[in-house]
């Protein structure tokens, strides 16, 4: 049982963030910079009251179950169940030692109210060392050595070789983690340098596997498996650390990491390449979506190489070689041009008409340029290979108008193979989506933008309006509440920046779900109204600098609220 949590608490370590422990109460030089994980609890009662008063807020039902089950996993987890002997209003501190060879060894540096408590509740399967008022307690002598001797002198401890935005990273959090990848890389360095070679070798295997099925053509998206798996490793390699802290309070959940790389690495030239931006065209997208999304960061890149994974979709038939290289003849132009950041918003309509309806904003110079490329290549896409389906491609040069702009469609048609689909999931998944016409785009190209409108029921009109409104106009997403409240919880300039409402899209899948049965959806906008669901907003974002990459997570409690009573509604169904 010792050894299942002491394995738990060392994979929970990998796999979650966590926190560390305020500066300088706790003798956080007794850890030493060999540890590759350092853990940190902060004042450990408070932090439960802090989540007692969080959870209250959600539902009181689940304060004192989840109450009591963090205090059990808290006390099995330094191996001290009842915590006998613990000040838990202090801070406490447990550093992971990985090996190769052995066992992960774990360093407990705990605050105590009484020594000898602690002591005897440990048993004699620990090596303790008394400092002051903390317990330092391992099963491994000479990691307990160790700290007394780094207490003794200061140093080297973990925190020597944190930078200064990790240490306070690290310092303000409920719950914090710091990983010394560094370390990690050299511990396991000869499986990374077996891991590009057995990677490669497994998507060779699937490879020759998938391409013996007819009208299979996993060649592109092998290559972009290789590419992502091939990034990941090299960040792997370049890595010195990752920190992550853990808050919460009576508005939500904060959760902020920071991922450190070597200086003048590959990673570290990409992360510089790609400076973050505050992507205020994001604030013009209509009210009211379910999502908002934006990106930038080498988006000519992002997109040609989008542009290049399609080329290789077309048939390896001599009738198409013309078309392909058509294809890439366009690529090639469309890298001249001058991209910027991407936006995109999301809202479900009608089952019987397709339910997702999509908003995108490219930043293209010149965007009249685009709108050529576009067509041309729309043209050639008939050629295009996809497993298992065929497709049909109307496109329409200036359908439509809207104001000063004109507006190409496009409707794409696509038929699953029986064979492929003997269930017709995939069907009947497309005509949930795009309804019976098909996939519906609407393209117009105003100066310096791509704007388009996905959906048999999107409204080009609808968008064009919100972006040439007033600025307080309540068409627009910038003065829509819970859009603002979301926006503050993101980092001001970002490289990507997510801001989803969750509950409010499980409400409208759950209704939907209900009318592809024939029935009334459970979610009325009285039965919301009633209970308090509004609008509100995850929001995640992340930015690169030098030698960094930031991410921030933020989950009001408002959101938790709509999201736990919309699933006990659903609940309370079934009985």
């Amino acid at each position: 049982m010792l050894i299942r949590w002491k394995c738990a608490l060392a994979l929970v370590s990998l796999l979650f963030p966590v926190a560390l422990l305020s500066a300088a109460e706790i003798p956080e030089s007794a850890i030493s910079s060999d540890a590759s994980l350092v853990i940190r609890l902060k004042q450990p009662k408070k932090t439960l009251q802090n989540i007692s008063g969080l959870l209250n807020q959600i539902d009181e039902s689940l304060t004192g179950v989840i109450q009591g089950n963090l205090r059990t996993i808290l006390g099995r987890s330094l191996s001290n169940p009842e915590l006998a002997g613990v000040d838990r209003s202090r801070d406490m501190c447990v550093g992971v030692f990985l090996s190769q060879t052995k066992q992960p060894g774990l360093l407990y540096v705990i605050p105590a109210s009484d020594t000898k408590v602690i002591k005897s509740a440990l048993g004699k399967d620990f090596h303790l060392a008394i400092h002051e008022k903390w317990v330092l307690y391992s099963e491994d002598q000479k990691l307990v050595d160790q700290a007394v001797a780094l207490l003794k002198s200061g140093h080297p401890s973990f925190q020597d070789l944190m930078s200064s935005p990790a240490r306070d990273l690290f310092a303000g959090g409920d719950l914090s983690v710091y990983v010394n990848s560094q370390n990690i890389v050299k511990i396991y360095e000869p499986q990374l340098a077996q891991a590009d070679l057995k990677v490669n070798e497994a998507l060779t295997q699937l490879s020759s596997t998938v391409n013996s099925a007819p009208g299979v053509n996993m060649k592109p998206i092998l290559s972009m498996y290789k590419g992502l798996a091939k990034a990941a490793l090299q960040a792997v390699q370049d890595s010195k650390s990752y920190t992550t802290a853990l808050k919460t309070g009576n508005d939500g959940i904060d959760l902020e990491s920071r991922f450190e790389v070597k200086e003048n690495s590959l990673t570290d030239q990409l992360f510089q390449k790609n400076p973050p931006q505050g992507f205020a065209q994001l604030g013009k997208f209509p009210a009211d979506q379910l999502a908002y999304i934006a990106g930038v960061g080498n988006t000519d890149a992002l997109i040609t190489w989008g542009f290049d994974f399609t080329a290789q979709m077309f048939d390896e038939t001599e009738e198409n070689a013309e078309a392909k290289a058509k294809f890439e003849t366009i690529v090639k132009e469309i890298h001249k041009l001058k991209f910027g950041s991407y936006y995109f918003s999301f809202e479900l309509g009608k089952l019987s008409e397709g339910v997702l309806n999509a908003y995108t904003i490219s930043e293209v110079e010149p965007s009249s340029q685009m709108r050529s490329y576009t067509r041309e290549m729309m043209s050639l896409m008939k050629n295009i290979s996809l497993p298992g389906m065929k497709q049909d491609i109307t496109m329409t040069p200036d359908a439509e108008r809207v104001g000063k702009e004109t507006v190409d469609l496009t409707v794409i048609k696509q038929e699953v193979d029986p064979e492929f689909d003997p269930l017709q999931i995939q069907k009947r998944m497309l005509e949930v989506l795009y309804g019976p016409r098909g996939i519906t785009n609407r393209m117009a190209y105003p100066e310096g933008m791509v704007l388009q409108a996905m959906g048999t029921t999107a409204s080009m009109k609808k968008f064009l309006d919100a972006l040439n409104a007033t600025a307080d106009s309540k068409k627009v997403s910038q003065n829509q509440p819970a859009f603002i409240a979301a926006r503050k919880q993101g980092l001001s300039k970002a490289n990507i920046l997510v801001m989803i409402d969750l509950p409010s899209s499980i409400a409208k899948g759950y209704n939907i779900f209900a009318e592809s049965r024939q029935k009334q959806g459970l979610f009325s906008d009285e039965l919301l109204k009633k209970e308090g669901i509004t609008a509100s907003y995850l929001t995640f974002s992340l930015t690169m600098g030098k030698q960094s990459m930031t991410t921030k997570t933020y989950v009001p409690v408002l959101n938790l609220k709509s999201g736990f009573k919309i699933f006990s509604i659903i609940m309370g169904q079934g009985s």
